[in-house]
């Protein structure tokens, strides 16, 4: 693992928090508006060389037009949906492919134009979430139906439900490590969730969420609350940021394997053979066990934070 003492850590850039499937944990104060893409050490490589620089000039095309973030949103999420459905057709598997890889782009626009216009806010946060949910229930129906349509064997089915809940899980560890571990090394900020900034309609199912994403993160929990006691001023100690970074940047960066664009390459792949029938069971076994091996790494790392606490 490369070591940075303690000015390196406080140099290095905040992560955009845009992934797609689901909500983020940051919940922090709006931050300065930025011309550049933001990157962090945990960020994958699509995204520095890829999403965020192709997201940054749709970003900048979208404040000329005088777009608000939620507008940005708004066209990801139709993207997303006509992608997800373009999979019923075993024919327009790679365009569908293509759409979701264009949904991505954008997914990463909306914030960074959050961002350059200081309109962060928690609902747009949950927004965002909910844009990559309605684009992955698009893509679990369409695969359901065109499978079930071209075999006339409704079996698939019985993999729809297991797969989807599997997917949810994977992507709430993906969404609580990751903007956590930003949080804490790379801003040296207590994280801050404030269900209170989402509009009522929705902020029961905000709240729900979190309470569920929480039940499966083991020890965590404890960990952060211990970081979260000892900082002052709402400022992480320096010491607690290096001995966090020192135990979890591993495991981190492991967690990426199950974000949104691990799920679009095997669609991807998939699309290329013509077997996108083959998707869910993917998620539900190689995938889920990911899962519990990054699991049992994530327990045992909070272990060893908490015994030498």
């Amino acid at each position: 693992m490369t070591w940075v003492n303690q000015n390196d850590i406080a140099s290095v850039k905040n992560e955009s928090n845009s992934n797609g499937l689901v909500m983020s944990r940051e919940g922090q104060s709006v931050v300065h508006p930025s011309p550049a893409p933001t990157t962090s050490e945990i960020t994958e490589l699509a995204d520095v060389y890829f999403f965020r620089p192709l997201g940054l000039v749709l970003a900048r095309l979208a404040n000329k037009l005088r777009m608000t973030p939620t507008q940005v949103t708004a066209v990801g999420a139709v993207i997303g949906v006509v992608g997800g459905a373009m999979l019923y057709f075993e024919s327009l598997g790679l365009i569908a492919f293509a759409l979701l890889i264009v949904h991505g782009v954008v997914d990463s626009a909306d914030g960074q134009l959050a961002r350059m216009t200081d309109r962060v806010s928690e609902f747009g946060r949950v927004l965002d979430g909910a844009s990559g949910y309605v684009t992955h229930v698009s893509i679990y129906l369409a695969i359901a139906g065109g499978v079930s349509q071209r075999s006339g064997n409704l079996s698939i089915l019985l993999w729809l439900f297991p797969a989807g809940i599997a997917n949810v899980i994977q992507a709430q560890m993906y969404e609580y490590f990751r903007p956590l571990y930003v949080q804490i090394v790379e801003k040296g900020q207590i994280s801050q969730i404030r269900p209170a900034a989402v509009p009522p309609w929705i902020r029961w199912l905000y709240r729900g969420y979190l309470v569920a994403q929480r039940s499966l993160t083991g020890l965590h929990p404890r960990v952060e609350a211990r970081v979260s006691m000892r900082a002052v001023g709402g400022c992480i100690q320096e010491n607690d940021r290096i001995r966090y970074r020192r135990c979890f940047y591993r495991i981190t960066r492991a967690w990426g394997l199950l974000g949104d664009n691990t799920r679009f390459y095997i669609i991807g792949l998939l699309a290329c053979v013509h077997r996108t029938d083959l998707f869910f069971a993917i998620v539900f076994g190689p995938m889920n066990l990911v899962l519990i091996v990054l699991w049992f790494w994530q327990r045992q790392a909070d272990h060893r934070f908490l015994a030498t606490d």
